[in-house]
């Protein structure tokens, strides 16, 4: 009896070791949706949210440079009854906020844009300005006529470059919203894939821990003494200590 009341195991060591396993898995789990709801918020808020920020500045370096297009063609309207010096004042507006737009664009950009492309940026928008300048130079000086041709000849096609640029811009930024989009859907789709490898391997470690700890006790060691019980009986059957030739009388 006491060899078989030590040979049987309580099953708390094994649903405690069950437990501690759920606990780290847990653990493990809550640590990985950490490290990616992190790397998702950076993907976000780097990606996402600069490239829409982006995007607005641009569209206001867009809608300024259709302004300067209807400018230009009110100039060359002959029959507004105003001098062509009469549009500083409109030009000079466009350009501050045209320079203030660049300007938080770029900051907002700096990241995504190319060397070339930034260079190429600013250069163009230089020289449209240095060419209106000169155009209205010329007006001052009593040269409407060669300052509308200058219009037609220059600027026109200048801003129209421009405009084209900010386009293609605009075409990139959205084309990067897309890709961190994807990212942000692969992102999900990973973690809802180790969610659900989390559990499955969880559940099955405690399942054999919960099982283990339930079967019956080892009858080894009991299983023995009976056999060795066995084999004293035996020897005992044919050890009586009666011996037959004591009671049977001797014949001469």
């Amino acid at each position: 009896m006491p060899n078989a009341a030590s040979s049987q195991r309580s099953p708390t060591n094994g649903l405690l070791l069950g437990l501690v396993i759920t606990l780290a898995a847990v653990l493990a789990y809550a640590s990985y949706i950490t490290v990616q709801l992190a790397g998702l918020r950076k993907l976000q808020s780097e990606m996402v949210d600069r490239n829409r920020k982006d995007s607005l500045q641009l569209l206001r370096v867009q809608n300024d440079l259709n302004s300067i297009a209807l400018a230009m063609r009110d100039i060359l309207d002959t029959t507004e009854p105003y001098p062509l010096t009469a549009w500083t004042a409109q030009f000079d507006r466009i350009h501050q906020d045209l320079d203030a737009g660049l300007k938080l664009e770029e900051s907002l950009a700096v990241a995504n844009r190319t060397p070339d492309q930034r260079r190429y940026l600013s250069q163009s928008i230089a020289q449209f300005w240095d060419a209106v300048n000169r155009m209205f130079s010329l007006a001052q000086n009593g040269k409407e006529a060669e300052a509308r041709e200058q219009i037609r000849l220059s600027l026109q096609a200048r801003q129209q470059a421009l405009s084209t640029a900010v386009s293609r811009l605009l075409v990139e930024n959205n084309e990067g919203e897309e890709q961190a989009a994807a990212s942000i859907a692969q992102i999900y789709d990973g973690v809802q894939k180790q969610l659900y490898l989390f559990l499955a391997a969880t559940l099955i470690a405690t399942d054999k821990l919960v099982s283990d700890s339930h079967q019956p006790p080892d009858f080894c060691a009991p299983r023995g003494t009976f056999r060795a019980a066995q084999r004293l009986g035996t020897k005992i059957d044919f050890h009586t200590g009666i011996h037959p030739a004591a009671h049977f009388p001797r014949t001469t």
